[in-house]
């Protein structure tokens, strides 16, 4: 989560490890969006880190992992570089 104020570096990908991250991203946000209980047990787990508010803050960075690997997606889809079929993967 990158909040205000901070550096932002640029970072170039290929389009295959974009893929590739995307598909990472995908399954570890379909992982998190599973079950309720493992949405309890990040919160549990950011509580243990400090966290004042857990639950609102697990399933917010749930959500900023869904929409950052549906963006990888979109970037993909409209890349010439981008494998036809990764989006089915």
């Amino acid at each position: 989560m990158t909040g205000p104020g901070r550096r932002k570096a640029a970072l170039t990908l290929t389009a295959e490890d974009a893929a590739g991250l995307a598909a990472l991203l995908t399954t570890v946000d379909e992982f998190l969006r599973s079950s309720p209980d493992i949405t309890s047990r990040l919160a549990g787990f950011l509580e243990n880190r400090g966290s004042r508010f857990p639950g609102f803050e697990a399933c917010n960075l749930i959500d900023e992992l869904s929409f950052t690997a549906l963006g990888y997606r979109c970037r993909l889809a409209g890349s010439s570089d981008a494998d036809p079929d990764q989006e089915t993967r």
